[in-house]
């Protein structure tokens, strides 16, 4: 038998209208004091009246704003694919989004067009995290204010959220270091590490996956530099086109974000191309390009057609009936070649 709200206010130490807050998703409650509601209502079983729900949020259909450093990054047209598809499979709930999107890793300006979604009056939030202590505040007022939060493609280090989704990049970052291990065959990699921008957590984790196996074995892998290049192609291309210059023993390269178009450019205007080991992530059109042409060695996917879906259905969810996901929705880190870059790039749509 299901409890009741009256049963669950008893023993958490509440009004039934604290927790009739905490279940429908509504204002004027605590963080924290909704989370316990919410968990003694799961484990005690307590059934959303989830019909009724859904004829009450036709009434009030939820707004979602969406927020992502994605200028200049292939790798979002599949991200913003994954979520126009679950807004289409939501349109007879009326739910709508609104999306922002800047270029590079400025705080500030993210915090802005967050703050410029509250301002339109939005019901959720998922957005890709620049690791700084502006974007973890305002996550903590979110909260307080019952707006629930998932980050999205990167998760940060601090800061109240519903869920991470998006891929283990500590994982994702040991796989590429893993698979140069492969390639390595008796001689050292020479590596050059590019990597997005430190002011985001999955970039850092991934390159320090990379950096684990690499004092693991030595032997196999020596890492020559690690850059930053924001994700843009031309501050790729140009430390790249140093690095190659710098360093004539340079042997293989791995680009831990974006910026994947701006290296390879470098790297073939050099005419080093077949002597140089390439591994990216993610599979773009311009990736797979250049896997076929044989400059890009491998590339390590991570979903992000699902990623976009996943965060707009889950926010829908919790709306809907309080329904919390797991901390965390993972997605798989598999290497990508030529002969399977088709496939990859379809279930990426």
């Amino acid at each position: 038998m299901s409890i009741s709200i009256k049963e669950i206010a008893e023993i958490v130490g509440v009004s039934r209208g604290t927790v009739d807050r905490a279940l429908n998703n509504r204002p004027g409650i605590s963080a924290e004091v909704k989370a316990k509601v919410l968990k003694v209502a799961k484990d005690h079983g307590y059934r959303f009246n989830r019909a009724g729900r859904m004829l009450s949020i036709r009434k009030a259909p939820p707004k979602i704003g969406i927020q992502m450093p994605s200028i200049g990054n292939d790798f979002f047209l599949d991200v913003l694919a994954g979520i126009d598809k679950a807004v289409d499979e939501l349109a007879d709930f009326g739910v709508t989004v609104s999306i922002k999107q800047m270029k590079g890793f400025d705080p500030a300006k993210q915090v802005s067009q967050i703050r410029q979604l509250i301002d339109e009056g939005i019901n959720g939030l998922a957005f890709v995290p620049i690791d700084d202590p502006m974007t973890s505040k305002l996550m903590d007022e979110l909260s307080e204010k019952g707006v629930p939060v998932i980050v999205l493609n990167s998760d940060i280090s601090e800061g109240q959220r519903l869920c991470y989704i998006g891929t283990d990049y500590t994982l994702s970052g040991r796989t590429a270091a893993g698979f140069f291990r492969v390639l390595a065959k008796g001689r050292a990699m020479q590596t050059l590490v590019v990597t997005g921008s430190h002011l985001v957590l999955g970039h850092n984790q991934r390159t320090d996956g990379f950096v684990q196996v690499a004092q693991e074995h030595p032997e196999q892998i020596h890492i020559l530099e690690v850059v930053e290049n924001l994700d843009d192609e031309q501050i790729s291309y140009d430390l790249t086109k140093e690095a190659l210059k710098q360093f004539p023993q340079l042997n293989a390269i791995y680009l831990a974000a974006g910026g994947v178009a701006g290296t390879c450019k470098a790297v073939e205007e050099s005419g080093r191309d077949e002597s140089i080991e390439i591994v990216c992530n993610d599979v773009t059109p311009a990736v797979i390009d250049y896997l076929k042409s044989g400059t890009i060695t491998a590339t390590i996917g991570q979903q992000p057609f699902a990623q976009g879906y996943q965060a707009v259905q889950m926010l829908f969810n919790f709306l809907l009936d309080g329904n919390r996901p797991d901390d965390q929705w993972l997605t798989r880190s598999e290497i990508v070649i030529a002969e399977n870059a088709g496939q990859a790039d379809s279930e990426n749509r």
